[in-house]
């Protein structure tokens, strides 16, 4: 999917309906911009409220961690998937 976007004042740009909703961007949401060679990659985030959830699993035994080996956790297993 391409899609022709125009740079506005201050650099802005905006994202169309349909890359938004593919993509699950909504307001709010924070992106992580990349430059490689000379392409601008952009991707979504997790927030915290993204992690809602990851302590409590159902039948299992769950471990306890810090909120900053969570944080941690979770930057290893993003690299993971990008590396």
């Amino acid at each position: 999917m391409d899609e022709i976007v125009k740079v506005m004042a201050r650099g802005l740009i905006a994202l169309p309906s349909d890359v938004r909703k593919r993509l699950g961007v909504k307001e709010g949401d924070i992106l992580k911009v990349e430059v490689k060679d000379r392409e601008v990659v952009l991707k979504k985030e997790k927030r915290i409220y993204d992690l809602k959830g990851a302590l409590s699993q159902k039948g299992k035994k769950v471990e306890h961690k810090s909120f900053s080996e969570i944080l941690a956790q979770e930057l290893k297993r993003k690299q993971g998937e990008v590396g």
